[in-house]
């Protein structure tokens, strides 16, 4: 039955292309060529292969064949995976109370944990700057973690935000966390006192998610925040029952090209709910729930521009992109009530 569903999915959705030409004349046109099997919760890519969370396991596909893709690799976890980041050769990984894990994939068919070590909280989701790890903590605000001998981390200490911390994400010697309700905050990893944030905004509407881009046609650095209440799969799937719709979410970019100054650009309302995003260049692709997969050009971040759209026929939850190719995932989510609306991938190239 699930090999069934999964194929006729694949039909409908290969069936679906979609096609938007933004003001600037940019055509984007997404066609699904291949799927992977779910329930999966978050994903990222590099070069040919897709780094996915499944509940406490990262998985490691091959997909320079995306028609086919091979499951390669597989690490388990003591407790679920709320995020990670794929960085060179090694994969940081945010394990919930069981802390951080470093991850050799310098041979993806045989991930290897370097090391669990155990942050004072929570940890939600983890980056990088040289040989510091920073970890998103949902109690210590954002954990500082030496890395120089990735074999045996060890914290330099925690810095306080004022909510729940959701994300951290690093440019260079920078780093933009965020945390619920409306917390943006700037540190300097390079600067004499890391633990403390250079600057603070209270002025973001609930972020979830941050990545950092340089637009270089404008000499701009970027942070992209996706905003929302948290997501909640129990909820989606019950939206999908009674077909009442999401909240609104929205993507907010903030300029950080001056850490001491940072200032909102611009703002995109997303009628979906903007559970997640992926950077690529000046393109931000969005994970839109209900909505499918939005994507928008903020060459001009005063002005985000949609660019393309793929309509999911189940809730968009997460998106990586490669080279060609995007990935998203689409269902509910392991908690929903039906298996109809678990996980999957979908394989989309993209065109231009």
């Amino acid at each position: 039955m699930k090999r069934l569903r999964l194929r006729a999915a694949a039909l409908a959705s290969i069936a679906l292309s979609v096609c938007v030409t933004a003001a600037t004349g940019q055509t984007l046109t997404f066609t699904q060529v291949g799927s992977i099997p779910g329930p999966v919760d978050l994903i990222e890519v590099q070069g040919q292969f897709a780094y996915v969370a499944a509940n406490k396991n990262l998985l490691v596909f091959d997909v320079s064949n995306p028609a086919a893709p091979r499951k390669v690799g597989d690490l388990a976890f003591p407790e679920k995976i709320w995020g990670f980041r794929v960085n060179g050769s090694r994969v940081f990984v945010a394990d919930g109370h069981s802390g951080l894990g470093v991850v050799d994939v310098s041979k993806p068919s045989a991930p290897v944990l370097v090391s669990l070590f155990k942050t004072p909280g929570q940890a939600k989701n983890a980056s990088v700057a040289g040989d510091r790890a920073l970890v998103a903590n949902h109690m210590s605000g954002v954990d500082v973690v030496d890395i120089s001998n990735a074999a045996k981390p060890s914290l330099v200490g925690s810095a306080y935000l004022d909510g729940y911390a959701r994300d951290v994400a690093t440019a260079g010697s920078l780093a933009i966390a965020v945390d619920n309700p409306s917390g943006v905050y700037v540190f300097d990893m390079a600067g004499s006192n890391p633990l403390e944030p250079v600057t603070t905004l209270q002025n973001a509407t609930a972020p979830q998610q941050v990545e950092v881009v340089e637009i270089s046609s404008a000499q701009k650095r970027i942070a992209v925040l996706s905003g929302n209440e948290p997501y909640d799969p129990l909820r989606t799937a019950t939206m999908l029952k009674t077909g009442a719709g999401p909240r609104p979410g929205s993507i907010q970019l903030y300029d950080v090209s001056n850490p001491t100054a940072p200032a909102l650009a611009g703002r995109f309302p997303t009628s979906g709910g903007a559970r997640r995003v992926a950077v690529k260049g000046t393109l931000v692709y969005v994970a839109d729930g209900p909505e499918g997969l939005q994507v928008m050009d903020i060459s001009t971040p005063s002005k985000p521009t949609p660019v393309g759209t793929f309509k999911t026929a189940q809730p968009a939850r997460d998106v990586a992109v490669g080279d060609s190719l995007v990935f998203v995932i689409a269902g509910a989510g392991r908690q929903a009530l039906t298996a109809a609306t678990d996980g999957d991938v979908l394989i989309l190239r993209q065109t231009p």
